[in-house]
C-alpha cells in the first residue's frame, strides 16, 4: 500500500515460477511458549483456516448488503468455542459441520474487533466446516472495509482491507499469517460490472429478476487483507497483453480514455520487475481500479486488482503533467513490486510490515529509474532520506521493525519510518553489498518462500549468504530508532599516512531530552568514503574507529558519505563541510545529502545559521533541479526564525537566492520548456510569491486566475495549481467568493484540489474564516477539503490559532463528517507550531480525546514533541536577518 513516477528491455527470466501449494500456515509457537508468545489481539494458532468461500449480495445504490462465508478449518486440539474477527456485522446464522453432525451456534462479542462463536458441546479436533450468514452496512465516510462512493451519477462499492478492514466486510480469521485460497461469488444488479482478484469463471442469471451471479476463479493462497472486489457502473480499458498477461483498467463510466498513460507504462514496469525477480508475474491478470477518493493511502497492491486513487491513475491528455506522470509511474512500480514482494511472499505478522513497504518503496523507485532514465529518479532516495530523518529525529520516534501487540499499534504503522526510512536503509545496504549480490539475495528469498509467508529474519538470512556480517548490520538499523551522527576528523599529523578519526552517536536536536539508553546507542555503520585519492570503506561496529585513506598526501577534502547512500548524518571537523561543498566533483545525490545533513546539524545546534544560509545560496544555482528544490526547502524550513519584524529581511534572502529564477520561469509554460522547468515552476513560484513577498508575481498570478475563472481554457491544467496558489495570497472578498463558487461548481477532483489548496493560502483573517466554512458544507466532500484548506492556513502562528479555535468550536459537526479514526490525526496539522504557548494549546485541545482514536495518542505525542523541539531550536538559532 502506498501513504499518497525511453523504456529499457526486460532482463532475461532465469528462474521458473514456483507452483502454489494447496495451503499455507503461519508459524506456530511451541506448546510451552504459546501462552506468552501470542499477543492478546491475536487469535489462537490451534484453529487454522484452510480455505474460504464468500457469497455476497450487494447493490451499491443501497447501504446494506448480505452474505455467507464458508470456512474449512482444522482444530489442532478440542475447543470449547471459536473466536474470530467481525466488526460492525450482524451474524444471522452460524452452523458448524463436524463429520455427520451439524451444530447451530450463537455469537458473543469479545471486544470491538472479535466475536466468539459458542456451540452446545465441545468441538473435536480435526477438520470442520464453519458456515456463517451475515448482514453488513457499506461504509460511507471511511475508505476501509467494504465501502461505497458516488462518482457522477453512479455508485461504486469496493474494498480496502489492509490492515484489518476485512473484518468490517465479513466474519474472518483476519490475520496476515493465515494464507489460504478464496472463492468469491457476487450477486449484483445485471447492469453493473463486478471485478475481483481473479478472472470471472461463470456469470449466470440470479433468482432475483435483473440481477446476476458472478463467480470468480479461486485465488492462490492469500491472507484476508489482500482479498479484493468491486461492483459499479464501470468502463474498462485493455492495455496490450504482456506475454499473455491481461492488463486492464476499470474506471468510472465515460473515463476509460483517461487511463491511457497507465496502460502505456504498466507493461514495461511489469517487464522490468520480472527481470529483477527472475520470475514471471505471479497472478492470472493485472487489473487496476480507480477509486474516486481515498483516505490515508494512494494505492493498494491487491493481487490481480490494484486499486488507485483516481487522481493518481486517471488524467485527460491535457492534464498529463510531468508531475502526474512521475507520480503514476512511481506508484505503479511500488504496487506492482508488491505482487512479488508482499503478495507472492507475504508477511507472517504486522511486525514485518516495514519489509513489505520498505522494499516496495526501494524497488519501485529503482524500477522507475530504470524504465524512465531521463527522469533522474535515482535521486528519489535522497527525498526519502530527508523525509525519514525529519521523523526519526524525535525522541519518540519508533523503530522500523515495530512490535505490534495491540490494535492501536496498527494506527501509526503506515508512516514515514516504515516506508521512507526502511527504503533508505535498504538502499544503503544495496550500495554496500553491491547491486548484483543484493539482487541474488532477493531472488533466494523469493524462491524459498513463494506462495507462503516469511519474516524479516528470513530476508536477512537470504542476504547474509553473500556477506555474513550484513544481517547484524542491517538489524542495527531496523531494531532501534534514531539517526546516527558520524563525526569525522581528518588526521595527517606527524607525517603519517592520512586517516580519518570516526566517532558515532545518536544525533538529537536542540531541546530533546535524552534517555540513558540513547547515550549508549550504536549502529553498525557501512561507511563509504571518497577523497581525491580514491575510496575507502569500513563497517564501523564500535563507538570510535580509524579509517586509513588511499591518499599519498593529506587530502584537500573528504566525502564521508560517498554517493549519499548512508543513513547517517556527517559532522566534519574544522572547515571540512565548506571544503566539500566547494568541490565540483560532488555528485547530485551527495549534494542533496550534504544539504539535508546541514539542516539536521542546524537543528541540533552543531551548525550556525550563517553557515546554513551560505549553503542555501551556493546550491540555489545548482544545475540539477532536485538540488535546487532541496535548497529552497531548507530556506523555507528557516521561516520560524524570522520574527514578524524580520519578514522583509527573510523575504530578501528568498529574492537573493531564487527571485531571478522564479521571474525567468514565469507562471506559464514557454516554448522549449522541458519537464524540469514545469516541475520547478510548480514548486518554486508559489514559494517566492509567498515567502519572498514578490508582489509582482502575485499580481501576475491574480490576473491569470481571474482569466481562468472566466474561461477554464485560459490556463493549462499543469499550471493551474501554482497560479491559483499565488493569486490567493492577496485575495480580496470578490476573488475568494469566485474561488469558493468554482469549488462548489466543479465535479473534477483535480481541479477542486487545486482550488482548495489555493483557498488555504488566503491571508486575510476574515476571509480565511469564511474559507473554513467549506469544511461544514455538505456539498463539498471533507475528505477532499480538510487537509488542503487547513494545511495551508496553519503556516503562520495567527492561522494556527484560528484553525485550532475553529476545530474546537465546530467539533461535533466535524466529527459527524469525519471517518472513524480521522480525528486522531488532527494534531498533525500543528507540527509546524513553534512556541511553548502553542504546545500548551494543542495539548489542551486534543489531549482529552486522543486515545479514543486508533493511533491518536502517538500522533499527539509526536506533534507535541515537534513543537517543543521547534521552540528550543528557534530560541538558540535566532538570526538577525
Amino acid at each position: 500500500m502506498l501513504s499518497p513516477r525511453c523504456l529499457l528491455p526486460a532482463l532475461a527470466l532465469s528462474l521458473a515460477l514456483p507452483t502454489a501449494p494447496a495451503q499455507a500456515r503461519p508459524p506456530r509457537p511451541t506448546a510451552t511458549a504459546a501462552a506468552t508468545a501470542v499477543p492478546p489481539m491475536r487469535l489462537t494458532p490451534q484453529v487454522r483456516p484452510l480455505a474460504s468461500a464468500l457469497d455476497i449480495t450487494v447493490d451499491p445504490a443501497q447501504p446494506g448488503y448480505q452474505g455467507t462465508v464458508v470456512v474449512d478449518l482444522v482444530l489442532d486440539a478440542p475447543q470449547r468455542a471459536l473466536t474470530l474477527h467481525a466488526k460492525g456485522l450482524t451474524l444471522t446464522r452460524i452452523e458448524l459441520a463436524t463429520g455427520a453432525h451439524t451444530l447451530a451456534g450463537r455469537s458473543r462479542r469479545v471486544d470491538a474487533e472479535r466475536v466468539q462463536l459458542q456451540f452446545p458441546r465441545a468441538l473435536p479436533a480435526g477438520k470442520l466446516r464453519l458456515t456463517m450468514a451475515f448482514a453488513g452496512t457499506l461504509q460511507e465516510k471511511d475508505v476501509d472495509g467494504f465501502f461505497r462512493q458516488r462518482d457522477g451519477q453512479g455508485w461504486l462499492a469496493a474494498t480496502q482491507f489492509e490492515p484489518t478492514g476485512a473484518r468490517l466486510a465479513f466474519p474472518a480469521f483476519d490475520e496476515p499469517g493465515w494464507k489460504l485460497p478464496w472463492t468469491l461469488t457476487l450477486t449484483v444488479p445485471e447492469a453493473l460490472t463486478a471485478v475481483a482478484n481473479t478472472p470471472v469463471a461463470l456469470t449466470e442469471p440470479a433468482e432475483r429478476p435483473q440481477w446476476k451471479r458472478v463467480r470468480f476463479a479461486p485465488t492462490p493462497p492469500l491472507p484476508s487483507y489482500l482479498v479484493a472486489w468491486a461492483v459499479g457502473d464501470l468502463d474498462t480499458l485493455e492495455a496490450p497483453a504482456h506475454d499473455g498477461l491481461p492488463i486492464r483498467f476499470h474506471t468510472p463510466r465515460g473515463r476509460s480514455a483517461e487511463a491511457a498513460y497507465a496502460a502505456q507504462i504498466t507493461p514495461p514496469v511489469i517487464a522490468a520487475l520480472e527481470g529483477y525477480f527472475g520470475m514471471p508475474f505471479p497472478y492470472a491478470k493485472a487489473d487496476s481500479l480507480a477509486l474516486p477518493v481515498t483516505v490515508n493511502f494512494g494505492a493498494m497492491e491487491n493481487p490481480g486488482l490494484i486499486t488507485y486513487a483516481a487522481r493518481l491513475l486517471l488524467a485527460r491528455p491535457d492534464a498529463q503533467s510531468p508531475q502526474f506522470k512521475r507520480d503514476l509511474v512511481a506508484t505503479a512500480a511500488h504496487e506492482l513490486a508488491h505482487q512479488w514482494f508482499g503478495n507472492l511472499v507475504t508477511l507472517a505478522w504486522w511486525d514485518d510490515l516495514w519489509l513489505n513497504e520498505s522494499f516496495a518503496s526501494w524497488l519501485g523507485d529503482r524500477i522507475t529509474a530504470e524504465v524512465m532514465p531521463a527522469w533522474g529518479w535515482h535521486l528519489a532516495t535522497q527525498q526519502a532520506r530527508s523525509a525519514a530523518m525529519a521523523a526519526d529525529r524525535l525522541v519518540s520516534a519508533r523503530r522500523i521493525q515495530q512490535p505490534v501487540r495491540s490494535d492501536d499499534d496498527l494506527g501509526h504503522l503506515f508512516d514515514t519510518i516504515t516506508y521512507q526510512k526502511g527504503q533508505t536503509v535498504l538502499a544503503m545496504f544495496e550500495a554496500w553489498l553491491g547491486a548484483e549480490r543484493f539482487q541474488a539475495g532477493v531472488r533466494r528469498y523469493m524462491q524459498r518462500h513463494a506462495w507462503g509467508h516469511a519474516t524479516g529474519d528470513d530476508f536477512l538470512a537470504a542476504l547474509g549468504e553473500a556477506d555474513p556480517a550484513l544481517p547484524a548490520a542491517l538489524r542495527s538499523f531496523t531494531t532501534q530508532p534514531g539517526i546516527p551522527l558520524l563525526t569525522v576528523a581528518l588526521d595527517c599529523a606527524d607525517g603519517a599516512p592520512p586517516r580519518l578519526q570516526l566517532r558515532q552517536q545518536r544525533l538529537l536536536p536542540l531541546g530533546a531530552v535524552a534517555t540513558p539508553a540513547m547515550a549508549g546507542q550504536r549502529w553498525q555503520l557501512p561507511v563509504q568514503v571518497r577523497t581525491p585519492g580514491g575510496e575507502a570503506r569500513l563497517l564501523m561496529t564500535t563507538p570510535e574507529a580509524t579509517l586509513p585513506l588511499p591518499d599519498a598526501t593529506c587530502p584537500t577534502w573528504v566525502q564521508a558519505n560517498a554517493g549519499g547512500h548512508g543513513y547517517y548524518r556527517v559532522a566534519y571537523a574544522a572547515d571540512g563541510l565548506q571544503r566539500l561543498a566547494a568541490q565540483p566533483t560532488l555528485g547530485d545525490a551527495e549534494a542533496m545529502a550534504l544539504l539535508d545533513d546541514a539542516r539536521g546539524l542546524h537543528q541540533a545546534g552543531r551548525l550556525d545559521t550563517a553557515a546554513l544560509l551560505a549553503l542555501v545560496q551556493r546550491f540555489a544555482a545548482h544545475p540539477r533541479r532536485d538540488v535546487r528544490d532541496l535548497s529552497a526547502a531548507v530556506l523555507a524550513h528557516l521561516q520560524p526564525l524570522a520574527e514578524p519584524a524580520q519578514r522583509d529581511a527573510y523575504a530578501a534572502a528568498w529574492q537573493t537566492a531564487f527571485g531571478a529564477q522564479a521571474r525567468a520561469l514565469g507562471w506559464l509554460p514557454r516554448p522549449g520548456d522541458d519537464d524540469d522547468a514545469a516541475l520547478q515552476r510548480q514548486q518554486l513560484l508559489p514559494r517566492v510569491a509567498d515567502l519572498g513577498e514578490d508582489s509582482a508575481l502575485r499580481a501576475q498570478a491574480r490576473t491569470l486566475a481571474q482569466a481562468w475563472l472566466a474561461d477554464r481554457n485560459a490556463l493549462p491544467p499543469a499550471a493551474r495549481g501554482a497560479v491559483l496558489a499565488g493569486a490567493a495570497l492577496d485575495a480580496d472578498a470578490a476573488l475568494v467568493d469566485a474561488l469558493l463558487a468554482a469549488t462548489r461548481a466543479t465535479a473534477d477532483r483535480p481541479e477542486r484540489a487545486d482550488l482548495l489548496a489555493a483557498l488555504g493560502r488566503v491571508r486575510d483573517p476574515a476571509l480565511a474564516a469564511r474559507v473554513r466554512t467549506v469544511l461544514l458544507d455538505p456539498a463539498i466532500d471533507i475528505r477532499d477539503s480538510l487537509w488542503p484548506l487547513l494545511g495551508g492556513q496553519v503556516r503562520q502562528p495567527e492561522g494556527r490559532s484560528a484553525v485550532l479555535a475553529f476545530l474546537q468550536q465546530n467539533r461535533p459537526a466535524l466529527l459527524r463528517r469525519l471517518g472513524r479514526d480521522e480525528p486522531g490525526a488532527l494534531p498533525e496539522l500543528f507540527t509546524g507550531a513553534c512556541s511553548p504557548a502553542e504546545r500548551q494549546a494543542v495539548a489542551q485541545a486534543f489531549g482529552p480525546e486522543a486515545r479514543r482514536y486508533q493511533g491518536g495518542s502517538e500522533s499527539l505525542t509526536r506533534t507535541l514533541e515537534a513543537i517543543s523541539l521547534c521552540s528550543a531550536w528557534r530560541a538558540q538559532q535566532a538570526w538577525a536577518w
